[in-house]
């Protein structure tokens, strides 16, 4: 029988609260969820705790399939993005509905309990508990070793414009199209941009590595005065786009698209359309607010990304790469 299609996410809308408590015992998805601090500052502007539970709220539905069943390292800002934030990778004490995995580790324990995102309880919990962003793996617990994208990071140095991350993100376009291969674009939100690869199941970190780096080089290629893959940060050059397909590696973290970032503004992990890619374009601009507008209007562009998307094997893929790195020889 063939898999029923997952229904389409929609926005919740805000908290069902009054805007003035704060705290409350509030029920969702017939689960009794905890929140605390509600008007608590988190950014220099003024945006509150209660901001950010809004947020997460009305976009659950769209963000969670890119936190569930994937381990989550939990950043967490008690006192907001101006104070010290802490990591925390073991789930510790948490409530009876957040689900968790424990994992193998080098630590004197052996394992460490990871927290997985699963639905908008778990994650109002999360941003309660103070993660202003999400840092999820690329591979799924079930399966911690076999990644199920590739992810192309381009990263900036301190004296690369943006404008400069547009270019090279526009020889990877370049690329990706001439090898006929479907990803998905969003800001990082903060200086950056990613490119999400969906691959199928049944492959390495070292083989999506691999594949990032011949991409990467391909489309380095066709703009080598703006892009570097130096990986020392003391000797990577600070005006070039550095091209990162190290994070491909078992246990790295990427923030998932319509996650919120703990910069100033409060920018988002926003996806793209690719012909957005232009000089002008402004990470700064995906605000809360502006990023509710494009789902509105545009709903998932994420979408070929999620889980159940159709996906390609590497090898198919990577042979049509390496015919386009032969006729670029």
């Amino acid at each position: 029988m063939p898999r029923s299609k997952a229904p389409e996410p929609h926005r919740r809308g805000p908290l069902p609260l009054p805007d003035h408590v704060g705290e409350a015992l509030l029920v969702v998805d017939a689960t009794p969820v905890n929140l605390t601090h509600l008007q608590k500052a988190l950014f220099p502007s003024g945006l509150r705790k209660r901001d950010l539970l809004d947020y997460n709220h009305d976009v659950a539905d769209f963000l969670l399939p890119y936190l569930r069943d994937r381990p989550y390292t939990m950043l967490r800002y008690p006192d907001g993005i101006d104070a010290p934030p802490f990591f925390q990778k073991d789930a510790g004490r948490v409530p009876a509905f957040v689900r968790t995995v424990a994992l193998p580790s080098a630590n004197p324990r052996g394992t460490v309990r990871y927290v997985l995102c699963d639905d908008a309880p778990t994650l109002l919990y999360l941003v309660n508990a103070g993660c202003i962003d999400h840092h999820v793996w690329m591979s799924r617990a079930a399966t911690p070793l076999a990644p199920d994208f590739v992810l192309l990071d381009l990263d900036p140095g301190p004296a690369a414009p943006f404008a400069a991350v547009v270019r090279v993100a526009q020889a990877v376009r370049h690329v990706l199209e001439a090898c006929e291969l479907a990803a998905c674009l969003k800001t990082s939100g903060a200086t950056g941009l990613h490119v999400f690869i969906p691959i199928a199941p049944g492959h390495t970190f070292e083989q999506s590595q691999q594949f990032a780096a011949l991409i990467l080089r391909l489309a380095a290629a066709r703009v080598p005065e703006l892009a570097t893959e130096v990986w020392p940060l003391e000797q990577r050059p600070p005006d070039r786009v550095y091209l990162d397909f190290r994070q491909n590696a078992h246990g790295k973290t990427v923030p998932p698209p319509y996650s919120p970032r703990p910069r100033p503004g409060a920018p988002v992990s926003c996806p793209l359309r690719w012909s957005e890619l232009r000089p002008s374009l402004d990470p700064a601009r995906f605000t809360f607010a502006a990023l509710l507008r494009r789902l509105d209007r545009f709903g998932d562009l994420f979408a070929p990304a999620r889980p159940d998307a159709p996906r390609e094997p590497l090898a198919s893929m990577l042979a049509r790469v390496q015919r386009v790195a032969e006729r670029q020889r």
